[in-house]
C-alpha cells in the first residue's frame, strides 16, 4: 500500500475528529454562557426583590413616621405591593406573547433577510453534522 492512501486516511481522521472536538467546544461554550447568563438571572431577581421589599419597608417606615395608623400604613403598602406584582406580572404576560409570536415573525421577514437567515442555518447544520 502506498504512503498516499494512508496520508489521506489520517488526514480524514484528524479533520473528523478536529471537526467533533470544535463542535463540542462550541456546545460547551454555548452550555456555559446559557448557564451563566440563567444564574445571572437568578442573583438579579433575587437582588430585585429584595431592593422591592427595602422599598414597601421603607414605605411603611415613612408612613409610620408621618403619623398614619399602623393598620392604615399595613393596607397601603399591601396595596403598594399587590400593584407592583401585578404590573410585574403583566410585563411577564407580555415577554411571553412577544415570545411566542416569534417564529412568526420570522416568517415575515424580508427576502434578504431570510435569505441570509436560509444561509446561516445551512452553514450552522452543515457544521454540526458529524462526519
Amino acid at each position: 500500500m502506498s504512503i498516499l492512501p494512508k496520508l489521506l486516511a489520517i488526514a480524514s481522521l484528524g479533520h473528523a475528529a478536529y471537526g467533533n472536538w470544535v463542535s463540542q467546544q462550541l456546545l460547551v461554550r454555548i452550555i456555559g454562557l446559557a448557564g451563566l447568563a440563567a444564574g445571572l438571572a437568578i442573583v438579579l431577581s433575587i437582588m430585585v426583590s429584595a431592593i422591592l421589599v427595602g422599598c414597601l419597608y421603607g414605605v411603611y417606615f415613612a408612613l409610620i413616621q408621618v403619623g398614619t395608623e399602623q393598620h392604615w400604613a399595613m393596607l397601603i403598602t399591601g396595596i403598594s405591593a399587590l400593584v407592583v406584582i401585578v404590573a410585574l406580572v403583566l410585563l411577564l404576560l407580555v415577554c411571553l406573547r412577544r415570545l411566542r409570536q416569534m417564529p412568526g415573525t420570522l416568517l415575515n421577514q424580508s427576502p434578504i433577510t431570510a435569505r441570509a437567515m436560509d444561509t446561516v442555518g445551512a452553514f450552522m447544520d452543515g457544521l454540526m453534522e458529524p462526519r
